[in-house]
């Protein structure tokens, strides 16, 4: 046996079809403008800040490398308490610098996810001798829109001296990466690498004045297009002139694969 709506029955189900999909269309019309937008202010662009100067901050394609040693970040060895769940309201590096120099800084993910990036760094007051270079930036237009979600110390800070272009041979000024305080001193680094393919490596800390090795790591592997860090423990050391060799080999080729970072160590942070 079969059933049929009468025509009012059918026309209340058809009207409630048409009604259910005009919701729909609404509710699309008036979200995909706001994702829209969220995600081009997202875009890495210019971005300014009377107290900070002007950057550029935001989203942009991963970068192609094709070095055999790429320098990711040199950042002191700190870290603040900071809720994975609360980002903070702003970011801030802060750096020594011995003399004149030009400055480029680069904050970026120590490892690829959302493909964060900063750059092109205008600072409101201009860099000088001393440990007084302080950048700070605010997190809500980029950091804290972004998904996933990144911690604090997942970024990377990279402060190149007097040349923007990667080399074989750097010079570059170790960054304290936090938000609220500075530490008082510096007694240790982090620096974080990656090679273009698997490579052993050897990695040699050298004072520049006398010579002196005073930090030498093997690696009997590491991985292509995979970060790894470099620690040294610097509480003992003098402040001045280091340098940090990089030497190993592709394991695939044998092709020889080198850097070479020159940094000023200062410890007193705070006097």
């Amino acid at each position: 046996m079969r059933f049929h709506l009468t025509s009012e029955a059918g026309q209340n189900v058809v009207m409630k079809r048409y009604a259910y999909g005009l919701f729909l269309t609404l509710v699309f019309l008036a979200v995909v403008p706001s994702l829209l937008s969220a995600q081009l202010n997202l875009e890495y662009q210019l971005r300014r800040q009377e107290q900070s100067g002007s950057w550029r901050e935001g989203v942009k394609p991963k970068p192609v490398s094709g070095l055999n040693v790429e320098l990711i970040s040199v950042l002191a060895d700190y870290q603040e308490l900071v809720s994975s769940d609360n980002f903070p309201n702003a970011v801030k590096l802060q750096f020594y610098l011995d003399g004149e120099h030009a400055v480029y800084l680069t904050v970026r993910e120590l490892d690829y996810r959302t493909y964060y990036w900063l750059d092109k760094v205008e600072p409101a007051r201009i860099w000088e001798k001393g440990f007084q270079n302080v950048f700070a930036w605010p997190t809500d237009p980029v950091l804290r829109q972004l998904t996933p979600k990144l911690d604090l110390y997942e970024l990377g800070a990279l402060v190149r001296l007097d040349v923007e272009t990667t080399s074989s041979i750097e010079r570059v000024a170790p960054a304290v990466l936090y938000h609220k305080d500075a530490p008082s001193e510096i007694d240790g680094y982090f620096f974080t690498l990656k090679t273009g393919e698997d490579a052993r490596l050897k990695t040699t800390i050298t004072r520049e004045a006398t010579g002196q090795e005073v930090e030498t790591q093997m690696f009997r592997r590491k991985r292509a297009g995979r970060p790894f860090t470099i620690h040294w423990d610097a509480k003992d050391a003098e402040a001045g002139l280091y340098k940090l060799d990089v030497s190993g080999f592709s394991l695939s080729t044998n092709q020889t694969l080198s850097k070479e970072i020159h940094f000023y160590h200062q410890p007193i942070v705070t006097p």
